[in-house]
């Protein structure tokens, strides 16, 4: 059923599309049924197909929608110079991890004009030569990330758990929502209510690998699950992480971070993270500020 919906999904525009072509010529050669003596049926059912096909991108349209208002009404994006989290966070794992993307500036940032994806994170784990395979054998369980505990970067209740997605094993080429079959498109996932409206979030977790469920109590350092490869984003195994306003997942507006109690150096992964993207490099302006015990850190860094 898994692998129906990813098809569907991925091929919702042209089912979409044949739909409306097999009712204009069934209703050209058979005499349908009409609604109220004017609409044939089968024009009625094409577009509730229609419809139901592409509800999967309802989400993600309605948090655009959302945000075009918000913005004709002067509402800013939250960004390092006017918002402040209300919590101390530390990086949600131990050892040393690099930002494979992500970051707290418009030229690091995985998607600037985004309102849910401004402050996205990747983390992943590098040898010293920019390998993230234990070994020429690019298994998931040959992952240097892979199976990794994975920490609450707070104190705060678990309001969300998703644990049903197979952690891939090969390259995942599909477009959005279409790996994941549902409209969570991190894969597993859990997000935890730090205060009011901070919400950290994890994903791409490995499946059964989560030890809390919702309602959940957590302090800072618990573990709560492993580093897996169940979402769509990415190619390997790495840690998706988020601070978002709200529980909602698309209408949260992603929040900047700066991580308590670390230190950061350069890391190959600036590097590496644009090898295959087929763009020039940003400045490594930027991916670096500290302030006190506190540091904003951006793509190509890694934590020592």
């Amino acid at each position: 059923m898994a692998y129906l919906r990813r098809w569907v999904r991925k091929n919702s525009r042209i089912l979409g599309i044949g739909i409306f072509i097999l009712t204009l010529i069934l209703n050209s050669v058979f005499e349908f049924p009409r609604l109220w003596g004017q609409i044939p049926l089968g024009w009625i059912i094409s577009v509730a197909l229609i419809v139901v096909l592409n509800l999967h991108f309802a989400p993600h349209y309605l948090a655009k929608i959302t945000l075009w208002i918000q913005k004709k009404c002067g509402y800013n994006l939250p960004d390092k110079e006017n918002y402040i989290c209300k919590n101390d966070y530390i990086l949600p794992f131990t050892g040393k991890w690099c930002v494979w993307a992500g970051g707290i500036i418009k030229e690091l940032s995985m998607d600037w004009d985004e309102a849910g994806d401004r402050f996205i994170y990747y983390f992943v784990i590098l040898d010293e030569v920019g390998n993230y395979f234990k070994s020429d054998n690019p298994t998931i369980e040959n992952n240097l990330c892979f199976g990794k505990d994975i920490l609450a970067v707070a104190d705060g209740v678990v309001i969300k758990v998703c644990n049903k997605h197979s952690d891939y094993s090969d390259t995942k080429d599909d477009g959005i929502v279409d790996y994941a079959g549902s409209w969570d498109i991190v894969g597993n996932h859990i997000i935890i209510q730090q205060s009011k409206n901070e919400y950290s979030c994890v994903g791409n977790l490995m499946r059964d690998s989560i030890t809390v469920k919702v309602g959940d109590k957590v302090k800072q350092g618990n573990i709560i699950a492993k580093c897996g490869n169940s979402g769509y984003a990415t190619e390997t195994p790495c840690l998706y992480f988020n601070l978002l306003s709200s529980k909602s997942f698309y209408l949260s507006k992603s929040l900047p971070i700066a991580f308590v109690n670390i230190k950061a150096d350069d890391s190959i992964a600036y590097n590496l993270a644009y090898k295959n993207e087929g763009a020039k490099r940003p400045s490594t302006q930027g991916n670096l500020e500290t302030i006190g015990n506190k540091a904003y850190i951006g793509r190509g860094r890694e934590n020592l």
